[in-house]
């Protein structure tokens, strides 16, 4: 284990991305505290609305995680958050998923190409992956993006809705199944205008009941905060 814990510091290096304070006991990327208290905050799912799920609340932490994964090239904090959520602790997110029917399809929001490039992987993917790993589910790309658009963060709630508009398009199989729930997977939802735009994306006549799950919850007003602080910030929701 000593082996371990030494090659795991070398390669993530010793800074907690939660407080930044120096530690050899991160797991890789969090320190003790910093994990307790991400932890604690996975039992407290947000519901926007009664279709929504999202695993953490936006807080400086779980803002700082989600910024490392998009930005920071740490693809792993996707299944790494919602390990710690209460998706895979057996709390209020296992009760939101089980009234709907299995086998669940967890689709992502599609990335641009051009944001493909600079990534080098969809965020949303990792995202959908993890859930779909926790929950026995499937990930399906059955969307594509057809226009680059500027950051969400940027705009406000009308401005995030006429952004979207026609930005997605379906990319379903050949024969859907035929029983089952959909989910459209992206890291942070604010008002619901993107995945809200993918929903309809799928048609008024998808066979199938499609609902919502993100990483974490932000109000709208703390996103603009967010940016003004810190414009390199981009929430894509």
């Amino acid at each position: 284990m000593e082996i371990a814990r030494r090659i795991s510091n070398f390669l993530f290096g010793m800074e907690c991305l939660g407080c930044g304070t120096s530690s050899e006991r991160l797991d890789p990327w969090l320190c003790p505290a910093c994990r307790k208290a991400l932890v604690d905050g996975g039992w407290e799912p947000k519901f926007p609305n009664a279709d929504t799920l999202s695993l953490y609340p936006m807080q400086p932490l779980t803002r700082r995680l989600v910024h490392a994964l998009k930005y920071g090239s740490i693809p792993g904090m996707a299944s790494y958050m919602v390990r710690q959520s209460s998706l895979c602790k057996g709390g209020d997110a296992v009760d939101f998923l089980s009234p709907y029917a299995k086998p669940f399809f967890f689709v992502p929001v599609p990335l641009h190409r051009a944001r493909y490039r600079e990534r080098g992987y969809n965020q949303a993917e990792k995202i959908a992956s993890a859930f779909a790993l926790a929950t026995g589910g499937r990930v399906c790309r059955w969307l594509k993006r057809k226009n680059f658009h500027v950051s969400q963060t940027k705009l406000s709630r009308n401005e995030r809705a006429w952004n979207v508009v026609g930005a997605f398009a379906a990319n379903l199989p050949a024969r859907l199944p035929l029983k089952g729930t959909v989910f459209v997977v992206d890291d942070v939802f604010t008002t619901g205008a993107t995945t809200g735009a993918c929903t309809s994306a799928l048609g008024k006549d998808f066979p199938l009941p499609v609902k919502v799950c993100t990483l974490i919850y932000d109000e709208p007003a703390t996103a603009r905060m967010d940016f003004v602080a810190d414009c390199r910030m981009e929430w894509d929701v």
